[in-house]
């Protein structure tokens, strides 16, 4: 598979090609101009869980060792609760 990540503006695009004979697939991961706080970090963890779907390993939740994303609060935030 060949894979390209694209930088945009407000986002990512990523484009691979599972076979020559068919066309580039393209998924757009973004986030708008007058974003939030978390919109920007949020659309990067999507990217993040495509780039681990298409090329990552593959894992279950029985597996030895799993690759996990996710979108917490910062820990030196006033209102931060570790869980």
């Amino acid at each position: 598979m060949e894979l390209k990540l694209i930088t945009a503006l407000n986002g990512w695009i990523i484009e691979y090609e599972e076979d020559e004979s068919e066309p580039v697939k393209r998924q757009v991961f973004s986030f708008s101009d007058s974003f939030e706080d978390t919109e920007e970090v949020k659309a990067f963890a999507q990217l993040l869980w495509s780039l681990n779907d298409l090329i990552g390993p593959s894992t279950s939740r029985y597996s030895k060792a799993r690759v996990y994303i996710e979108v917490k609060p910062g820990d030196k935030r006033d209102d931060y609760k570790d869980e």
